[in-house]
């Protein structure tokens, strides 16, 4: 969810819900409505707004996608050897998106290093979250989908 978006679009659509309280007594004899018009009830178009600004935060990013030059997060998973032991370790690394798209599509990253990528977009934005990616090639890692 983009909460930017929604706050913006709530402020936006809150402040025409009162201006559409106020001029109710013009509009709804021009719309041909009655007394029991939605304009006559501020109350009812603020809940509209905020329902619209809601759906609008959660629409955004699956709408948008993940764009070139968007910051993602990259999870990255490889096999350690430490002498005669071996670790499976997740790593999450930020990047850089060299290409557009949509979840399940592959695309090229940037690492903060200089090493180019390529990831298997996984998630899109959250509230509090990037969007992610599952590294599948890299310079650096030499990481292959399995």
């Amino acid at each position: 969810m983009n909460l930017g978006l929604a706050a913006k679009a709530f402020m936006l659509l809150a402040a025409l819900s009162l201006v559409a309280y106020g001029l109710s007594a013009y509009i709804n004899p021009a719309l041909g409505l009655g007394e029991q018009s939605i304009f006559n009830e501020a109350w009812k178009l603020i809940a509209l707004s905020a329902g619209v600004a809601v759906l609008a935060g959660f629409a955004q990013p699956t709408l948008r996608g993940i764009k070139r030059g968007d910051k993602v997060f990259a999870f990255l998973q490889r096999n350690v050897r430490q002498g005669t032991q071996e670790f499976f370790v997740s790593d999450m690394v930020p990047a850089t998106a060299l290409e557009d798209g949509k979840i399940g599509s592959k695309i090229k990253v940037v690492l903060p290093n200089g090493a180019e990528g390529e990831g298997i977009i996984t998630a899109y934005q959250g509230v509090f979250m990037p969007p992610t990616i599952k590294l599948v090639e890299s310079e650096r890692f030499g990481v292959e989908e399995k």
